[in-house]
């Protein structure tokens, strides 16, 4: 593909001509209809694209300043508006000092068209650049599938399942897909199942009805509703409740939904994909997931595999995050010979969402050593904790026996008492494990479930956890993280 550009409009079927125009010369478009849906995509790591048109009017300030952020994190990206009335662009980007290109007519004319062309033609090595990107991050993230493959997917229009660790890039690989279907231009709208109790994810889904409960003072609409003609992701499907799966099951089978507190059906027009980090077949098998929702959603299966099993990829995308987050005018710092071996070593339990943290981590520190330092404290810790966790869930009649058998040098000469020993060897499980669940949580950013996916225990257990610990009283304390 020659390359990617983003369009930015109110309505995207007055465009297709120049949709079907750009693709006939190998360029892939991709149309949003809100211009804060289109920041976000284009904030993404490695995202393709390397040209945006807004075709609609910038009048709030928060627009130019996102606008002006998000220059700084891209400072290849070519961007191009379209005159607006009432849309003072050229004075707010001049001010802003950002540069861009005004265009005096509509997007599909030919003048502008022309212009377009050229942008993307301006510099073949960020075409080059951009789409390296892409193979490396965004279908990189699919390692055993191909570009074709991956296009017929998107064309397909069926639903998808995308399966992998937390961190892998399943949103990414949702919105590529969606770039390639029939529906690019359509809506794409997420949402996160475990983030929400079931009555507000219901809700969220299905839209409300006035008076449906405290606080509903007017017809809502819902996700699927305001998806309509386009997709939707639900991402941690695994974590839904069961009563919203049955629902789930009956959209997928009708294609109606029904708001809650609602009589009324409404047609709904959505291709679902969902992700999730966890065993569905385990889920089927303990009861917390349908059976036959499982095969609704897993009409096309796609796993991610996690970033440690991609190790070609990892030095790439290391330097394409740490290029994507390098202010203006900074100078990015050596990533020496023992970074990269270190980086290739390294196991990355957070995958691609923990590279580009500590990328961002390496801007600020400036210094590979203390860089590696922390890491290989990070994994120490995550690996002490873990063994000292699972010891610890043996009955207490069993620890002497346990610690006799454990090499804990920290606890003290072989003198010492069995039951000091014990007493040791609590304290030492506490801190690691206190350890293990702030290196979670802050690594989640304070998301509770995603860190207790991370370590793969129960919600419930996790939080339990963090009370036993004093954890939730100590997040305004935590650790200062650069990331």
């Amino acid at each position: 593909m020659g390359g990617h550009i983003v369009l930015v409009v109110q309505n995207p079927q007055m465009h297709d001509a120049l949709l079907q125009l750009l693709a006939a010369d190998g360029y892939c478009a991709l149309c949003f209809r809100s211009i804060d849906e289109s920041f976000a995509y284009l904030r993404q790591p490695n995202c393709p694209a390397f040209v945006v048109a807004f075709n609609l009017p910038l009048r709030r300030q928060s627009d130019y300043a996102a606008l002006k952020e998000l220059s700084a994190l891209r400072p290849e990206l070519q961007v191009l508006f379209v005159a607006q009335e009432g849309s003072p662009v050229p004075e707010l980007l001049l001010a802003g000092g950002l540069t861009a290109k005004v265009l005096d007519k509509p997007l599909n004319h030919t003048d502008s068209v022309n212009i377009l062309r050229k942008a993307l033609k301006a510099a073949p090595s960020l075409a080059t650049e951009a789409e390296a990107d892409s193979e490396l991050g965004q279908a990189g993230t699919i390692l055993p599938y191909s570009e074709e493959f991956l296009r017929r997917v998107g064309l397909a229009d069926v639903p998808v399942l995308l399966s992998g660790e937390t961190g892998v890039g399943k949103e990414v690989m949702a919105r590529r897909l969606c770039a390639y279907s029939r529906r690019a231009d359509k809506p794409f709208l997420k949402l996160n199942c475990a983030a929400l109790p079931p009555e507000l994810a219901e809700s969220e889904l299905f839209g409300s009805a006035k008076g449906a409960f405290t606080g509903a003072v007017a017809d809502r609409q819902g996700r699927f509703e305001m998806a309509h003609g386009g997709t939707i992701l639900l991402d941690e499907i695994g974590d839904m409740d069961l009563r919203l799966q049955t629902k789930l099951l009956q959209v997928l089978q009708d294609g109606e939904i029904q708001p809650l507190g609602s009589n009324k059906t409404i047609q709904v027009n959505v291709r679902v994909m969902a992700a999730t980090h966890r065993d569905l077949s385990k889920a089927i098998q303990e009861g917390s997931f349908r059976e036959d929702l499982y095969y609704r959603l897993n009409v096309i299966k796609i796993l991610i595999p996690p970033l440690r099993e991609r190790k070609k990829e990892i030095l790439p995308l290391a330097e394409t995050l740490l290029r994507r987050h390098l202010p203006a005018g900074h100078t990015a710092p050596a990533f020496t010979d023992e970074l990269q071996r270190f980086f290739l070593d390294y196991s990355w339990p957070g995958n691609v969402r923990e590279l580009e943290n500590v990328m961002r981590r390496f801007l600020v520190y400036q210094d590979a050593a203390l860089l590696m330092r922390e890491l290989r404290e990070h994994s120490a810790a995550q690996r002490q904790g873990i063994a000292l966790a699972k010891l610890t869930s043996f009955p207490a009649s069993a620890g002497a026996s346990l610690a006799d058998n454990v090499e804990l040098p920290e606890l003290g000469a072989a003198e010492v008492k069995p039951a000091e020993r014990l007493d040791r060897l609590a304290e030492v499980a506490r801190a690691a494990e206190t350890e293990l669940l702030l290196d979670a949580l802050e690594a989640s950013r304070w998301n509770r479930r995603q860190a207790a996916a991370m370590l793969e225990i129960e919600y419930k257990a996790f939080l339990y956890k963090l009370q036993k610990y004093g954890i939730v009283e100590a997040k305004g304390k935590r650790r200062d993280i650069s990331a």
